[in-house]
């Protein structure tokens, strides 16, 4: 993936996502939004044409170039759609809630200093009518004099399936317990980083408040020292001693370079979501496809026509710390879409322990799932939409809360994925 420093290349990944009715972060680093303490109101849409051209279909975002700053003149390897640009790039098709990433190359200009990327989607408007005024961001570098050698630290992105569990341990932390985080690192530079760079690892959102962060001398309420990274590299190190808040959504903050071995100062602060679960127990939840947001929610048929009956099949995994029964299985069908779906999860109505709405249900009297482990429930002659489109197909697991960690987690995602209903 990364290339030879005399290449002088710059990486830059773009990932699209069709989402089929809302806009999220357009054209920036995706990021989670503040989690409310009440429940969401789910968003119903109409009916998702591949036609349409009411709505913007696109939610995406771009990553970090490899080097950081490029050679004058030298290729620049990134991620670019639109008409007559310095590099055209065909998008492959995207289904609703399906995720691709792009990487592409182009070449840097000769003069040095200050520059920037146009990452233009959808180009000529072929899709949206209205890609022109929200599908174009850029991304600015300098470009620099050959031989420049210098090392750039970065918290490397989390893979997309990341999204809903990122890797901690346990998966969903108990709230007032301790966890810990793999977090990963990679080296945008063209140098190799010293070993003891150090990260300040902050857990409470009350610890950040009162601290300066552009000073060297915080160290985090954990601090961590990175081995040594090359250039494109990514280096992994697991930090402990890390506690839960009593909230149903929580952040973990980390500050790399905190004592500005690298820079005059340390790297602004960064941070990403992770769920909490209510008590220590079983914990039922989903398992996402792989590059994907979606989980492994399946129908059979794939395309089941309008008014019949389809089987669903879910991956049901246990994230908490002991055997767990599945108890009754919800299947809902609604038109969410976009945001609505990455923020909250599927769909249901109701409560988490009273639901309402299903569209059908299975109980379950012996089926347990072992800590750590999944399982794939089958639940046949549920009924399809009466309308043809698109919708999502979300599954509650242990909808009655036989297990009381359900109950008491309410941030809680239910497994969804999308499906095309035909006439």
């Amino acid at each position: 993936m990364a290339t030879p420093v005399a290449a002088r290349a710059a990486l830059v990944a773009l990932l699209l996502l069709a989402a089929a009715s809302a806009v999220l972060a357009r054209g920036s680093q995706l990021g989670r939004q503040a989690p409310g303490e009440d429940p969401p109101e789910f968003v119903h849409t109409n009916s998702v044409s591949t036609d349409s051209l009411s709505y913007d279909p696109f939610d995406w975002f771009y990553g970090f170039p490899i080097p950081y700053n490029p050679e004058g003149g030298k290729k620049v390897k990134s991620t670019v759609c639109g008409d007559a640009p310095d590099a055209f790039y065909k998008l492959p098709e995207l289904l609703p809630m399906q995720t691709k990433t792009l990487t592409v190359s182009v070449k840097a200009p000769a003069s040095l200093g200050a520059a920037r990327l146009l990452i233009f989607v959808d180009g000529g408007c072929t899709v949206f009518n209205g890609s022109a005024e929200v599908n174009q961001a850029t991304l600015p570098y300098v470009v620099v004099p050959d031989g420049i050698k210098y090392p750039v630290i970065v918290r490397a992105p989390f893979a997309v399936d990341y999204w809903y569990y990122p890797p901690v341990d346990p998966p969903v932390p108990v709230r007032n317990g301790t966890f810990s985080a793999d977090l990963s690192f990679l080296n945008l530079g063209t140098a190799p980083s010293d070993p003891g760079v150090k990260v300040a690892v902050y857990y409470s959102e009350d610890a950040i408040k009162d601290i300066n962060l552009t000073e060297c001398t915080h160290l985090g309420q954990v601090g961590v020292d990175l081995p040594k990274i090359a250039p494109g590299k990514t280096k992994t190190v697991t930090v402990t001693g890390l506690k839960a808040p009593d909230a149903d959504w929580a952040r973990l903050f980390t500050v790399i370079d905190a004592s500005c071995t690298l820079k005059e100062k340390p790297s602004p602060l960064g941070w990403f979501w992770y769920y909490t679960a209510g008590q220590a127990g079983a914990l039922l939840g989903g398992t996402t496809n792989k590059g994907q947001y979606t989980f492994s929610v399946k129908t059979t048929p794939k395309k089941p026509k309008v008014n019949s009956t389809m089987t669903v099949k879910v991956k049901i995994i246990n994230l908490g710390d002991v055997d767990g029964p599945v108890g009754r299985v919800d299947v809902f069908a609604s038109q969410t879409f976009g945001d609505t779906l990455l923020e909250f999860g599927g769909y249901y109505g109701g409560s988490r322990c009273n639901t309402t709405g299903s569209i059908s249900s299975l109980k379950t009297s012996d089926l347990v799932i072992k800590a750590g482990k999944s399982k794939t429930v089958k639940i046949a002659d549920v009924p399809a939409p009466g309308q043809a489109g698109w919708w999502s197909i979300s599954v509650v697991p242990d909808a009655a809360c036989a297990n009381p960690a359900d109950g008491l987690s309410p941030g809680m995602v239910a497994p969804y994925s999308t499906v095309e209903v035909v006439a």
